[in-house]
């Protein structure tokens, strides 16, 4: 009887064993992120992970011991073929197994977060993926592939072996199958409760690389796949009702808004036919602005620029993708936890924005960018949103294309500046930029001249910021330049160069800057303090002119809350100060008061900085699920 129990322990015990080698590989790999001071909480993850690895290795098992019990049912002469065809199948499963664990450290290592259903994107654009990785990095991968997969097939030879079938055996050993199959779907299902096992079963710290080290990679990306088919809204946290209100109170429902003079330009008047370019700076984060506290010395053009504009200090970016960052600060719509509405063309089309709202007024429209377009279904996106002319790195030789990604920073403003003097004023016109981007092989040299990613990353950013000042002493020559108002912003912000992970508010924090030669002295220099999101910017863009923006509903005048919240203080209106932020594992909030960051796998707070009292957090949670009930809706 103890026979037909072997094969399955054995074939448990292998998979245990596979997850333990990759999260052993994981920890020892992100090093850095160990829970500061106590590194021993941070192996806790080898056995604390037990209930999902349990769950996946019994998915996987599921197959194999089918055939192994009809193997059982048919008899002797049928097991060869079943032993070979279960050979063949767990070495499959092992193949893509290693694929999927390997490809979730190097999704890890970029966005701090696990391999999921958007890290899949990448394949509907795979040339931009391989670009992205230099050929030693590529022969290391495959080579690293190819010792993985012998080295878990020289395992499960040895711990499971090649002959699986019991030496004595009888038909009557099948009794065993629905005894075997009700404990895989037990482990399945995580046990017996009403809820099937979910994150939450293997969240123990308060520090959220202990929890990605616990949680199964390969279970985390089948159910992320599952989850963004769904058509619930799996954000509800509050009464629908309640939600609501919250929600409207904060985008400005509930209050009357001031609405004040203030004489933004020099000629008010004629401001009406300004033309405005926005420049959407590559993972331009705060760390590398030294008027934001970030490291000195990196941006000295955008310091100037800063000394003669207007600086919002307290941006935040709500995603951590170029598509989720163009689409707020484009279309005034904020970024949801798993989804990204510029990949469902239906959704995206429905979305007002501030190129459409201008075209709309006569305003010609053209985009550029050194990159492709066709990643995350951008380029759709911006020809529904009425981009006249657009460009893209096959608007440039190849000669130009000196950057994995496509086009360096310096050549696609040079470019820019000089095809913006084509359009008609007034002109709406945005460039996006792409060398702050891994693996920061830009053609500069500045002070930061080593090799590891912070020193890398930062020469990349002092050659963005050098690329931003060529571009300003190319558009001084140009007609249209002292009739232009530039707003500049990073696209999302970045972990580097500190290590930052997604859950910390610092990893968000952006530059938002107005400049142009028609703003009034008397906001030469000026600082904004109130807290905002990307998403604010066509609103607060649209409000220089006291013009309203139709359809644009999550989008906020960050002028009118700063009155509002420091210009007739009361405690009432400090809750309209707010920045939201969120990635797959969460949901971040940020004000004056304090900032936050709710773990969906723990559904608890993590407090970075000050307090978030208990209005606050249930504000973020309203917010996030009539946001995600609205995604779903259109």
């Amino acid at each position: 009887m103890k026979s037909v129990f072997i094969f399955p322990l054995r074939l448990l015990a292998y998979w245990l064993a596979f997850f333990a080698v990759f999260r052993i590989w994981f920890v020892a790999w992100f090093h850095a992120e160990w829970q500061p001071g106590n590194s021993f909480s941070t192996w806790q993850s080898l056995w604390r992970a037990l209930p999902l690895d349990l769950s996946t290795a019994a998915y996987l098992m599921a197959a194999p011991l089918l055939l192994w019990f009809l193997g059982l049912a048919i008899g002797e002469r049928s097991f060869r073929f079943f032993g070979k065809a279960i050979s063949i199948l767990n070495v499959l499963l092992m193949s893509v197994l290693v694929l999927i664990f390997g490809a979730n450290i190097f999704i890890y290592e970029e966005w701090h977060t696990l391999l999921n259903n958007r890290a899949l994107e990448y394949l509907s654009t795979p040339r931009a993926l391989l670009d992205s990785m230099s050929l030693p990095f590529k022969m290391m991968s495959v080579a690293l592939y190819g010792i993985f997969v012998w080295l878990m097939w020289r395992i499960y030879r040895l711990v499971v072996g090649t002959n699986i079938f019991p030496k004595n055996t009888s038909r009557w050993n099948v009794w065993a199958f629905p005894v075997q199959a009700s404990l895989l779907f037990l482990a399945i299902r995580g046990g017996l409760g009403v809820i099937p096992i979910n994150e939450s079963a293997v969240y123990y710290s308060s520090h959220l690389f202990n929890n990605h080290a616990a949680t199964n990679a390969a279970w985390n990306l089948i159910h992320s796949l599952l989850e963004v088919r769904s058509t619930e809204n799996h954000y509800c946290f509050l009464d629908e009702k309640e939600a609501k209100n919250r929600k409207g109170c904060l985008l400005g429902e509930c209050n009357t808004l001031i609405e004040l003079e203030y004489d933004f330009f020099e000629n008010q008047d004629s401001s009406q036919k300004l033309n405005i370019v926005f420049l959407i700076m590559e993972s331009h984060t705060a760390q590398v602005v030294e008027e934001l506290g970030g490291e000195p010395g990196v941006c000295p053009n955008l310091s100037r620029l800063i000394r003669e504009g207007i600086l919002f200090e307290s941006i935040y970016s709500s995603g951590y993708r170029t598509d989720q960052g163009l689409v707020s600060i484009l279309g005034g719509y904020p970024a949801q936890p798993d989804q990204s509405i510029v990949l469902q063309i239906d959704k995206a089309a429905k979305l007002n924005s501030l190129p459409r709202i201008l075209h709309e007024r006569g305003y010609a429209t053209a985009f550029f960018y050194g990159g492709e377009l066709t990643f995350a279904n951008i380029g759709v996106w911006l020809t529904n949103q009425r981009f006249e002319k657009i460009f893209s790195e096959k608007d440039f030789s190849r000669a130009e294309k000196t950057q994995r990604w496509g086009v360096d920073d310096h050549i696609l403003l040079q470019r820019a500046a000089l095809e913006i003097s084509q359009l008609k004023e007034p002109f709406f016109a945005t460039a996006m930029t792409l060398s702050l981007h891994p693996p920061f092989d830009v053609p500069f040299q500045s002070k930061w001249q080593g090799q590891s990613e912070r020193e890398k990353f930062l020469n990349s950013a002092a050659f963005a910021d050098y690329a931003m000042g060529e571009f300003f002493k190319t558009a001084e020559q140009q007609p249209w330049y002292d009739n232009t108002l530039f707003v500049l912003v990073a696209d999302h912000g970045s972990s580097n160069p500190n290590g930052y992970g997604l859950d910390n508010p610092k990893s968000r924090h952006v530059p938002l800057i107005f400049f142009g030669k028609q703003l009034n002295k008397k906001w030469h220099g000026a600082r904004v303090p109130v807290f905002g999101n990307h998403h604010d910017i066509p609103a607060t863009t649209l409000g220089m002119w006291k013009l309203h923006a139709p359809d644009l509903g999550w989008s906020r005048n960050l002028w009118d809350f700063n009155a509002l919240v420091y210009d007739f203080p009361n405690p009432a209106n400090k809750r309209l100060e707010f920045a939201y932020f969120t990635n797959e594992s969460g949901l971040g909030w940020a004000n004056s008061r304090g900032k936050g960051f709710y773990s969906f796998g723990s559904k608890n707070w993590h407090i970075w900085e000050g307090q978030l009292d208990s209005t606050a957090r249930d504000d973020a949670k309203a917010y996030l699920q009539v946001l995600y009930g609205d995604f779903l809706a259109k």
